[in-house]
């Protein structure tokens, strides 16, 4: 419907940059096509957004006696066009938000998938049918959906598999996969051994691994020592100094207090949570 409705738009708006990061988020969709979907969710977005405003703003609020002046009136009539247009900066990041996601899954599975591989290419086995295989290994991700969209363009789109991974390397977002199958190319057009270059890339990667896994530790050790001292041991210094001067000054005011332990404490604990955890999805 929205194709039908906006597809000139869509398609006079695309453009190649668009189109890539969609094949690199493992969006099927043309481009003009999203650009469509994004204008016409755009506008439901905002005329639903409107009725419910003017509905409240005319309807309701008359009915319980709420008087606004002009002023609130505005504000509540722009909040529509804020939300509509928050909807259409949000869809046109999504494909670049999953791309994204799917670079950090390839990136982290890469290394033991090479490893895959190797072992694969060490028994004689064809680079089709390692990646035909490899796109059946649910374990390693967004590694294996890369495999089975290589096997899909020899299998059934006719492409050789130099030409197949050459498509693969301009739509994947990974640029450490990028470089692999680069220096795959290069090796069988120059005719190197792949499973020299399999069994070299896997040490190449695991290594960058286990570094990687080495900074990671050294960082949350930091991040424990640095959560210790002001989640748990600042925390009770200032519970235990902030009443004794209330006392000795004479002057009770709770609300310091109030705010300390209500709001600031789960904040910094929030704080370490989300930090930890996006440390964790990084590597």
């Amino acid at each position: 419907m929205s194709y039908k409705w906006f597809g000139q738009f869509g398609e006079k708006k695309a453009n190649q940059h668009l189109q890539k990061t969609l094949q690199s988020a493992h969006m099927e969709i043309r481009a003009g096509a999203y650009l469509s979907y994004t204008l016409l969710s755009t506008i439901i977005v905002l005329l639903v957004s409107f009725i419910m405003v003017v509905s409240l703003v005319f309807l309701v609020f008359p009915l319980i006696n709420v008087v606004l002046d002009i002023g609130l009136v505005v504000f509540f009539l722009l909040i529509p066009v804020f939300i509509s247009v928050l909807t259409f900066v949000i869809l046109l990041y999504l494909p670049k938000s999953r791309a994204k996601t799917r670079k950090k899954k390839i990136d982290l599975n890469l290394a033991y998938a090479i490893n895959f591989i190797s072992a694969m290419a060490s028994a004689g086995v064809t680079p089709t049918e390692i990646f035909k295989s490899l796109s059946k290994q649910e374990v390693y991700s967004e590694v294996k959906n890369e495999s089975a969209w290589i096997y899909r363009d020899v299998s059934l789109l006719g492409f050789d598999i130099i030409t197949a991974i050459k498509k693969n390397i301009e739509r994947t977002p990974s640029q450490k996969f990028q470089e692999f199958l680069q220096g795959m190319v290069v090796t069988v057009t120059s005719g190197g051994s792949l499973r020299t270059y399999f069994m070299n890339k896997a040490d190449q990667y695991l290594w960058e691994n286990r570094n990687t896994q080495k900074q990671l530790l050294e960082t949350l050790g930091i991040m424990a020592e640095s959560y210790v001292t002001a989640a748990v041991a600042g925390v009770l210094l200032l519970l235990i100094v902030i009443p004794l001067m209330m006392i000795i000054s004479g002057d009770w005011n709770a609300t310091f207090l109030y705010i300390l332990i209500l709001i600031i404490i789960p904040l910094i604990h929030v704080g370490f949570s989300v930090v930890i955890r996006t440390m964790s999805q990084e590597t």
